[in-house]
């Protein structure tokens, strides 16, 4: 889905298998587990930059699961494909949409409370992320959290059994099996991050990781 030729209906058709098996196998669960107790903790109202946002599907299941807790969240995404922004808002989802780079965020210091990515982190090396998880910082008063694939034995065989089963299309099942060969280690992400104010890096359920950085720590160039 990062093809910049990618044609508008099969983008939009990949988005969608996606945000279904994301559905299917609970994934937005992850986020949820990891960010509402922290929000919990703050005020009651809470703005989140979502980076690598997509349709942003996943910062909405977040969203209402907060609010079922008592805390309105109010989403920003960032994505750099207009494409995804534009599908995520034509399914109805409620989010200030933003086209714009990661790893150069047009915000000032500190404008929101949170940021966060899900599913982002695995398309970019080790230099990528350190770029983007500055930045996220950056902007965030409170902290980082990330969510995304943790690379094991079982997870590529799952991920080709369970997306043609899904009715996954042809960009879906492609880009499945490319990000579960791109994905992180939890031991490869404690050595990247290793320095920074880290809060939590965890195995989460089903096959991803998720880390949490306090904001106003050390952070890396």
């Amino acid at each position: 889905m990062d093809r910049p030729d990618l044609a508008w209906e099969e983008n939009r058709r990949a988005l969608r298998d996606l945000d279904r098996v994301t559905r299917f196998l609970l994934g937005a669960g992850s986020l949820v587990r990891t960010l509402v107790p922290r929000l919990l903790a703050g005020p009651r109202r809470v703005r989140v930059l979502d980076v690598g946002a997509g349709s942003g599907f996943a910062a909405e299941r977040l969203v209402l699961a907060a609010a079922r807790r008592g805390r309105e969240v109010r989403v920003v995404g960032v994505d750099r494909k207009l494409a995804h922004l534009l599908a995520g808002r034509d399914r109805g989802v409620r989010q200030l949409r933003l086209v714009g780079d990661a790893a150069r965020l047009p915000f000032g210091d500190g404008a929101v409370d949170w940021s966060l990515s899900t599913l982002f982190f695995h398309h970019f090396d080790a230099a990528g992320n350190r770029r983007i998880l500055a930045e996220m910082l950056r902007v965030a008063r409170a902290g980082t959290a990330v969510v995304d694939l943790r690379r094991s034995r079982s997870s590529a065989l799952l991920v080709r059994l369970l997306l043609p089963l899904l009715g996954a299309g042809r960009v879906a099942r492609h880009d499945g099996r490319v990000s579960i060969a791109r994905a992180w280690s939890v031991q490869d992400v404690g050595r990247l991050v290793a320095g920074e104010p880290v809060l939590e890096l965890r195995r989460r359920f089903p096959f991803r990781f998720s880390l949490v950085l306090a904001a106003g720590g050390r952070r890396s160039p």
